[in-house]
């Protein structure tokens, strides 16, 4: 069929907990793995930068009007917090994003039963092997 963008989005994000899944399970104890969303950030001049900007700039003006939008800001703050704030450095197989959405806070939440597949994790963790040639 053809390409939809939305679909597209919502694939990636599952295939990021897929296969933050699997990587946590195979590294158990050797290093720390998590998965993590910022929330929607509709900045017309950032992680929408490739949208139509009339369109990026309406939806970020009503997504920041209705309450359910993150700041660049908080993005960046909640990436640095997973990749050094010590209360998650011993903890993997977790999916954070931030909740409730436009409040700047960081959740850790139960992926979805799509992303417990563990059957799709090791089919996800074979594929992407495979394309980089390992």
């Amino acid at each position: 069929g053809a390409y939809n963008a939305d679909k597209a989005y919502k694939d990636s994000k599952l295939c990021n907990i897929l296969f933050m899944e699997e990587a946590a399970r195979r590294y158990n104890g050797k290093f720390t793995v998590n998965a993590f969303s910022p929330g929607l950030i509709a900045d017309p001049n950032g992680f929408f930068r490739n949208q139509n900007k009339g369109f990026s700039t309406i939806f970020n003006t009503i997504t920041k009007v209705v309450g359910v939008a993150e700041s660049n800001e908080f993005g960046g703050s909640a990436l640095a917090y997973m990749a050094v704030d010590p209360s998650v450095s011993d903890q993997s197989g977790g999916w954070y994003d931030s909740s409730p959405p436009g409040k700047h806070q960081l959740s850790k939440h139960d992926p979805s039963i799509e992303a417990q597949n563990i059957n799709e994790q090791k089919q996800l963790w074979d594929l992407s092997t495979k394309l980089v040639g390992l």
